[in-house]
């Protein structure tokens, strides 16, 4: 069938129309939302990594929707995506609005300004992906690891017979997490380092269930790349700066190492993901032009297209409704700043035009890795320097108005990046299970806008409690923020200078040369191909990561491929649903102020 994502099919008769869409739905999502997006808000600032809330809704719903009676597979599969918005939003908002706190903002955050960029960016992220959904998930078939896992969990909930191997992997991969943040008996990562001359040598692996279940899901081939990253970071960059900086000034090898994987190595990724996303989306062209074309045919004819239940949009008339919105909400924002009118209608429409980008790439990212791991903060950072650049050349005003109005607009697209990974492993979810596209994207959109409510009250009642260390709001246990302190940092670097350019220069010029010879390889009709996204991932996230990803997808190999739903599989996304499930539980313990480890 021609690729037309985008124009509205005709409902089956209401009596053949699957339970979906449901009012009890939308009210169990909703609680969901708010419930597991404060529970994320607080994990993201106190450790820095958010938990995908897809899995744990989905057996939340499950079980609740069960005594209640009469539940659908499908429209479990509608909570679970509202319930993931929640995470989403929550995520969006961490990694950026402390940030103003961190710049020297006194007081709460202001309530309207959260609300509303929250709102525009998650309208974004969970509207844009639409004209994505094909492309990404029935064409080019990306792994989702967690939209499958979280498929196959609610599979196992309509079929006992594979309840057995998921319950095996979520129980071995749950407790593997409580000994670990419970219990404190076993080590969440092991890693060691050594100077050998001035040059530092360091690695590490993540002890982790989920980890090796994704890598399980996602093959070898793309666990290798993103691998191949990791090793070129730490074993190759890493060492080289040391020796350049005049290495084995710091007597402690791991943290000579991280400092120089947070202030410099990091950024290759930075700039690999640059370009990986230019050329991501430049490969990808005729599909979305294909899907863009037809959407504007399709607001602009009478006839609508009928497509079948199961490849059934949001039309494009409420598509583009709906994200238009956004641009006069950001407008006001910007001219209520003091941007002016000129200035803050240019941010407004760039942010529109940014947002599509960014979800485009954090789709993609996520189709890959997964959504726990999707380096949202990294498209962000992105983002802060194309606009703090933009308003500084611009003659913004360097301290106070240019640092506001960059991090403002970073949480829109921060928001719309971890929007758009939720959105489309939820819709492959759907795509696994039959659901309506449709009903999910709406879906999606409600938990959006329902968590952009709260987030405000949920980050001042945060900050006001434990402070973000090393400001003035700082107190005992105080959250570390680590992503809204590396957006202060790109911001404050754009404007006073001090940002590695070199090695943002270098990790785009690295990502050419991959592009370059993926490109070869396609021509020579070579079977092993090298993407720039999963290397770039590589480059981004920390080494254990991308080693445990491996060492599961070399599990997988050596014990050989076997079909969909296989109990090998079931198996790998119970470690992925087991983890994810402890991961909650763990926030609100410590929430509920219960000080973890408990040894």
């Amino acid at each position: 069938m021609e690729y037309s994502c985008a124009v509205q099919a005709v409902s089956p008769a209401p009596l053949s129309a699957p339970r979906e869409l449901t009012p009890r739905g939308i009210a169990l999502g909703i609680a969901l939302a708010l419930i597991l997006g404060a529970a994320n808000a607080y994990l993201g600032l106190y450790a820095g990594l958010t938990v995908s809330a897809s899995i744990p809704a989905a057996v939340i719903s499950m079980a609740l929707l069960r005594m209640a009676g009469g539940a659908t597979i499908l429209e479990n599969n509608v909570v679970q995506a509202i319930a993931s918005a929640g995470e989403a939003v929550a995520a969006g908002s961490i990694f950026t609005f402390p940030a103003l706190i961190i710049l020297g903002h006194k007081g709460p955050l202001p309530y309207l300004q959260v609300t509303a960029l929250s709102a525009a960016g998650g309208t974004m992220g969970a509207l844009l992906v639409v004209f994505l959904r094909r492309a990404y998930i029935v064409d080019d078939r990306l792994p989702f690891p967690e939209g499958l896992a979280c498929a196959q969990v609610l599979r196992a909930g309509e079929n006992q017979s594979q309840m057995a191997p998921l319950a095996w992997g979520g129980a071995i991969a749950a407790g593997l997490k409580a000994a670990q943040d419970v219990f404190g008996v076993v080590p969440g990562m092991v890693s060691g380092a050594r100077w050998l001359g001035g040059a530092v040598i360091s690695g590490s692996i993540n002890i982790s269930g989920a980890l090796l279940g994704i890598g399980y899901i996602v093959g070898l081939r793309i666990a290798t790349l993103v691998f191949a990253g990791g090793a070129f970071a730490w074993v190759v960059a890493i060492p080289v700066l040391a020796l350049l900086h005049g290495g084995g000034q710091d007597p402690d090898p791991r943290r000579a190492a991280a400092a120089l994987w947070s202030s410099q190595v990091r950024y290759l990724g930075v700039g690999a993901m640059l370009t990986g996303g230019i050329v991501t989306l430049w490969r990808l062209r005729k599909r979305i032009l294909t899907a863009l074309r037809d959407s504007l045919a399709a607001m602009g004819g009478s006839h609508m297209q009928v497509l079948a239940r199961e490849d059934t949009d949001l039309s494009p008339r409420a598509i583009v409704g709906a994200v238009g919105l956004t641009v006069p909400v950001i407008f006001a924002l910007c001219l209520a700043l003091g941007a002016g009118v000129t200035l803050s209608a240019a941010l407004a429409l760039m942010l529109a035009l940014i947002g599509f980008f960014a979800t485009a790439i954090a789709g993609y990212l996520t189709g890959i890795v997964g959504a726990s791991n999707n380096p949202v903060s990294g498209v962000t950072v992105i983002v802060l320097l194309a606009v703090a650049i933009f308003l500084k050349l611009a003659g913004v005003e360097a301290v106070g108005v240019g640092p506001r109005l960059a991090i403002l607009s970073g949480a829109v697209v921060c928001t719309a990046a971890a929007m758009a990974g939720d959105s489309l492993h939820d819709l492959a979810t759907g795509y696994f299970v039959g659901a309506t596209p449709r009903a999910l994207e709406i879906g999606v959109l409600i938990g959006a806008i329902a968590a952009s409510l709260v987030m405000a009250p949920i980050l001042n009642l945060l900050i006001a409690g434990y402070g973000i260390a090393g400001t003035a709001t700082a107190r005992a246990g105080a959250l570390a923020a680590p992503q809204a302190f590396l957006m202060a940092k790109v911001t404050q670097g754009v404007f006073r200078g001090g940002l590695p350019w070199t090695m943002i220069a270098a990790g785009a010029m690295l990502a050419a040369m991959l592009a370059v010879g993926d490109v070869l390889a396609e021509r020579f009709g070579s079977s092993w191909r090298a993407p720039i996204m999963p290397v770039a991932i590589g480059l981004y996230l920390p080494f254990g990561l991308s080693v445990t990803i491996f060492l599961g997808a070399l599990t997988g190999r050596w014990l050989g491929q076997e079909e969909e739903g296989g109990p090998r599989l079931l198996f790998a996304a119970g470690m992925v649903a087991g983890e994810a499930l402890m991961g909650v539980a763990t926030g609100a313990l410590v929430t509920a102020g219960i000080s973890l480890p408990l040894f």
